[in-house]
């Protein structure tokens, strides 16, 4: 299932209305993930799945958002961290409708895409924390399954920098692989400390040094973002995205 072809017609096949097939990257990392991923022999299952748990995830977005009682009455400035081709941006501005969405990313060819052809405003990442350099502060900052990548060395870093880079009253929303996620990795042995990672990413372009697997439970990320800003996670629900991803809320007013 590699020709371009045969891609396309998949993604014609399942691609819903709102969805032009050609605001689908063909070189979506997750995409690929999805398509070589056993629990999906036919490609437009697996593109199904791709467009369906996007939209889901937009919507889950907008749901939380609620209950923290963001964005309800004005609007907000969100940057969806980590966005890769665009697989949860382009569903943002239905679920989100009051908030002014930029994507950012560590593929130029990403970023590129999202401006073109999904019509978001998007921005280049960087490996090193310090150096991202962002056009303003957000309201929102959502990092979906980017703290699951990241390794020690930068992961307090990373907390740090969006932190920094959020308004007075905005919030840092993501998620990590806990406890539940170890039966995909072959329950590994936590270390005392709470963090576990393995250099194996399905994204081949970047180093596994800057990107790999990263299990960490409750405990490591409370000290570690209390290290790092001063400031409690306000919010920690176990396994609450994809039903094994624990999902983490720090507020830059809480101090």
């Amino acid at each position: 299932m590699k020709d371009l072809f045969s891609l396309r017609r998949a993604l014609e096949l399942a691609a819903p209305t709102a969805v032009a097939p050609r605001n689908v990257h063909l070189d979506d990392h997750i995409l690929h993930f999805l398509l070589d991923h056993p629990k999906f022999p036919d490609p437009v299952e697996a593109l199904t799945y791709y467009l369906n748990d996007g939209k889901a995830s937009a919507e889950k977005l907008a749901s939380l958002l609620g209950e923290l009682d963001i964005g309800q009455h004005e609007p907000i400035a969100l940057l969806e961290f980590a966005s890769g081709y665009g697989c949860v941006t382009r569903h943002l501005r239905a679920a989100l409708p009051r908030a002014s969405v930029t994507a950012c990313d560590i593929h130029p060819q990403a970023v590129e895409f999202i401006c073109r052809e999904l019509l978001c405003s998007a921005v280049l990442s960087h490996r090193e924390p310090e150096l991202l350099s962002l056009p303003q502060q957000y309201d929102v900052i959502f990092a979906l399954s980017f703290y699951s990548h990241v390794p020690r060395e930068t992961w307090g870093r990373w907390i740090r920098a969006h932190v920094e880079a959020l308004t007075p009253n905005g919030v840092l929303i993501f998620t990590t692989h806990g406890r539940y996620s170890c039966p995909f990795f072959g329950n590994p042995t936590i270390p005392e400390n709470g963090f576990w990672f393995s250099a194996q990413s399905e994204q081949k372009d970047l180093s596994l040094a800057d990107y790999g697997m990263t299990i960490v439970m409750q405990e490591f990320v409370e000290r570690e973002v209390w290290r790092q800003t001063g400031r409690p996670v306000r919010v920690y629900r176990e396994k609450f995205w994809w039903d094994h991803q624990d999902l983490y809320v720090i507020a830059k007013n809480d101090g």
